[in-house]
Parts: C-alpha cells; structure tokens; sequence
C-alpha cells in the first residue's frame, strides 16, 4: 500500500514520516514531496492509496493536488493537512471527496487513527472489488454455457434474462458490461462460426446449416451471414 506526503515545510515532512514509519512501517511504503508538483509527478509514477497533503503548498495547492490524484485513482483517500480551519477548506474537502482532515499541530493519535482507518477502507473496498469481479466471471455466458448449449433454439436475451433472475433491462445492461457487445450480435457471431464448420462438410446442404444454427428460414440465414461475412453461405463453401 503506498502513501504520498505532500508538505513544503521540509520539518512537517519528515514528522510525518518519522510518525507514520513508527506505527505502519510494515504495511506502507511512504512517498515524500515538498511541493504540489514533485507530488503530482510521483503520483503520475506511482499509484497512490492514501494522500496527506497540505493545503498551503506553493505552485500547486493540496486542492488542486488532490484533484489532479482524483483523476488518476478514483478511490484514493485524501487526507488534507491545514494551519487554518476555514469553512472554505472543508467545502472543497467535500467536493473532492476527502477523507478527513488534519489541523496543524495535530496529535499523533490523530494521524494514526486516520490512517488506520484508511488501510481498514483500502483492505475492504480491495475484497469488494474482488468479490465484484468474482461474480461478474461467475455471471459471464453463465451466460456463456447458456448460449452455447442453446444456440441452436431459437432463444432471446429474455430467456437467459429469465434463467438468471434478471430483468431484461439489467440483464441487457450487465451482457454490454461482460463482453462489450449486444447479446443479439454475440448470439449471430457464435450461430455463424458454427455455420462456418458447417459448411465444409457438403453432406449438409444451404437449409440444413441455416437450421443446425438456430435459424429455420434458410432466406433469412443467408440474409444474416452474408452481413456478417460478406458473402452468401454457397459462396463461402465455394472458396473453401
């Protein structure tokens, strides 16, 4: 887990960094800078878990800092550092979604607890993420299997909707997510490349294909391939 310190009074930094190293030298790798420009730089280089920045730092302030953080790693938890409690401050801490903020001079209990609670929100949003993306592999084909073991029926995204507790709308939304398609359009690739294995066998003929893939009006599965491939199934057999 990495930790970015952005102070331009040079003993402020190394405090912090003595006081950190004491209570979280196993479990932090710290990154120091004293200015908002040297920050961003690291934080372009490195990718930050937690922020402690100072508000009042020349060049480039805490507040434009954290933004430019934001950016780069949405879940990121600033900490902002400030000699001044000013009401402006905290509306900007909330606009970027801070964390906390620490007031100068502050207690050491203070700071560890902040970021003891930062580590504790690192570890469990990195298990919920986790667990998301579990469960998007479990959900994706699913629907896979699904498709590969119906294509040939005449299916819609309802039917798989409906096999997995869905609702049309949300299936079709997590489908777009998991393979970046439509379902109709993966559904015709999966019919045509089985077509395509098909076709090099000639006991089958034109209709038979069309209907071994879920399509029963051989018209109509001529119309699909040929949009897909470019040519017509008889074509396509021919330069085999």
């Amino acid at each position: 887990m990495n930790l970015l310190i952005a102070d331009d009074e040079n003993l402020e930094l190394k405090v912090l960094e003595k006081t950190i190293k004491k209570f979280f030298l196993n479990e932090l790798e710290i990154f120091m800078a004293s200015n908002g420009k040297q920050a961003a730089q690291i934080s372009d280089e490195t990718e930050i878990n937690i922020a402690l920045l100072d508000v009042e730092m020349p060049g480039m302030n805490g507040i434009e800092l954290a933004k430019l953080i934001r950016e780069k790693n949405h879940d990121c938890i600033i900490i902002f550092i400030t000699a001044y409690d000013r009401f402006e401050y905290a509306i900007e801490a909330m606009h970027i979604k801070a964390f906390d903020y620490l007031l100068k001079p502050w207690k050491e209990e203070k700071l560890t607890g902040l970021i003891s609670e930062a580590i504790v929100n690192i570890k469990e949003l990195s298990l919920e993420n986790s667990a998301n993306e579990n469960l998007q592999e479990s959900q994706k084909s699913a629907i896979k299997k699904y498709i590969k073991e119906n294509y040939k029926r005449d299916i819609s995204a309802g039917d798989v909707a409906g096999i997995l507790g869905y609702s049309d709308v949300y299936f079709s939304k997590i489908f777009k997510q998991l393979f970046d398609d439509t379902f109709i359009n993966y559904l015709t690739k999966v019919r045509i490349d089985k077509a395509k294995v098909l076709l090099k066998d000639v006991s089958f003929n034109i209709k038979e294909v069309g209907a071994s893939v879920g399509y029963t009006d051989s018209n109509y599965f001529t119309k699909v391939f040929k949009r897909a491939v470019g040519m017509s199934p008889s074509e396509y057999r021919g330069n085999i």
